[in-house]
């Protein structure tokens, strides 16, 4: 049952602010409204990043009817942490191709008071319920449920 709660909570996440710039609330619904991009002018990590709503959706639904739904979990779960090392991994590429010294990496406290002003309830719904999705999921899988 609580695998199917944070499941669901990070389908949510779909429709709640993420960002607020301004006074303007940004969020994933933002790619279908009238100034969203062609969703055919979407790399695959876009997809991928509307796939682990779709996914999480599902896990929650098959959760939900008894059914076995940990490798679902564990692949909404996983998605996002997937995309972001995707993404970190091919800055300190380019970083590097360019000759370019690689940060050492900060004090995360640090980093998380400099967002903390822009980020809305989206972000946090999303990367916790993904992070405990993964663990839910994984332990689904070992008791074959």
């Amino acid at each position: 049952m609580v695998g199917a709660v944070v499941a669901a909570i990070m389908a949510a996440s779909f429709f709640v602010p993420w960002f607020v710039f301004f006074g303007n609330e940004v969020g994933p619904t933002m790619l279908f409204g009238d100034n969203g991009p062609p969703l055919g002018d979407l790399p695959w990590q876009g997809f991928a990043f509307l796939a682990s709503f779709a996914v999480a959706a599902l896990a929650a639904v098959v959760a939900l009817m008894r059914g076995k739904a940990g490798i679902l979990m564990l692949a909404a779960g996983v998605i996002p942490f997937a995309l972001i090392a995707q993404q970190v991994m091919g800055a300190r590429d380019q970083m590097q191709d360019y000759g370019l010294p690689i940060p050492e990496g900060g004090n995360p406290a640090e980093a998380f008071d400099m967002v903390r002003d822009f980020v809305a309830m989206g972000v946090p719904m999303y990367f916790i319920s993904a992070a405990l999705l993964v663990v839910i999921g994984l332990l689904r899988m070992l008791r074959g449920a």
